[in-house]
């Protein structure tokens, strides 16, 4: 196999990381970690390496790899704090916990399409009502792009802060989602709601890999994101970025509970608001 190399993060934004919160610099190393086990797999799977755990639901032997080094690098700086993986691993503590998705955009990497990410998110009380964020981090090793942020201390794309977009209408808007291919009973009321979504904005963009699609919102490259069933790997991160980043996160109620129904609109508050919405009605008539 051969393996590449990215440019490792700089000394610079770790003491940035570091000042803001002691545990973001230990997800910043981790998720280097998992990018350097996705990039020796990179466009480099054999047929052997993959495996289909359900219809459309993949998983490769870089997931694995990935989720084993950084769990364990997470276990070995916080032994007490629990860790959920999407792979399986998992290190129960119910008031604090990290979600990580050591290849989020599975598919994609097997497609060699260049979407996909290590996600890092840290929730304290995450079977709450109101779960709280406290840090995040995404990071897609080929493109290089590093998303990062910290409860109260802003969201960043390397050392640049984030910012939601400016957009005020839903017409104005470009607008990212995912499709809910391993729950096809969703499938109704996600269509009912592009339709009603669709007309209404400017574009729709599917890219396959959501805590990139949160990433992408806080940055303000997509005005928003809506997405059905998604697990809470997939999202902490991203939602902690958006959030710190000015934006709203919501289930399709508009309340908090978004990592545990999977169900998740992050926006710009405007656009959260249209998109709720139309969102709510069909979702409240489930």
């Amino acid at each position: 196999m051969t393996a590449s190399n990215h440019t490792p993060f700089s000394t610079e934004l770790l003491k940035q990381a570091e000042a803001r919160d002691s545990r973001l610099a230990v997800a910043l190393r981790a998720c280097e970690m998992g990018g350097d086990v996705l990039l020796k797999y990179w466009q480099e799977l054999s047929a052997e390496d993959i495996r289909e755990k359900s219809k459309g639901d993949l998983v490769t032997r870089a997931d694995l790899e990935s989720e084993r080094v950084v769990s364990s690098f997470l276990r070995d700086a916080y032994p007490d704090t629990g860790v959920h993986c999407e792979e399986g691993t998992q290190h129960r503590n119910d008031k604090l916990v990290w979600y990580l998705d050591p290849l989020d955009g599975t598919t994609n990497f097997v497609q060699r399409f260049p979407i996909f990410a290590v996600s890092l998110g840290l929730v304290e009380n995450p079977l709450s009502e109101n779960p709280v964020l406290q840090c995040g981090v995404v990071f897609n090793p080929v493109s290089g792009e590093l998303f990062w942020g910290a409860k109260g201390q802003g969201s960043y794309l390397g050392l640049k802060r984030l910012s939601v977009s400016d957009k005020t209408r839903l017409s104005d808007a470009v607008l990212a989602t995912g499709f809910p291919r391993r729950y096809y009973e969703e499938l109704p009321p996600y269509l009912q709601e592009f339709a009603s979504i669709f007309p209404k904005c400017r574009a729709i963009r599917r890219a396959g890999a959501a805590a990139l699609d949160l990433c992408w919102t806080a940055q303000g490259i997509f005005d928003g994101f809506w997405e059905h069933k998604l697990s809470p790997w997939d999202v902490a991160a991203g939602a902690l970025i958006v959030e710190e980043a000015g934006g709203i996160c919501s289930d399709f109620k508009g309340g908090r509970e978004f990592l545990k129904s999977g169900n998740i609109i992050g926006a710009s508050p405007p656009i959260h608001e249209e998109i709720l919405h139309l969102v709510k009605p069909i979702s409240g008539s489930l």
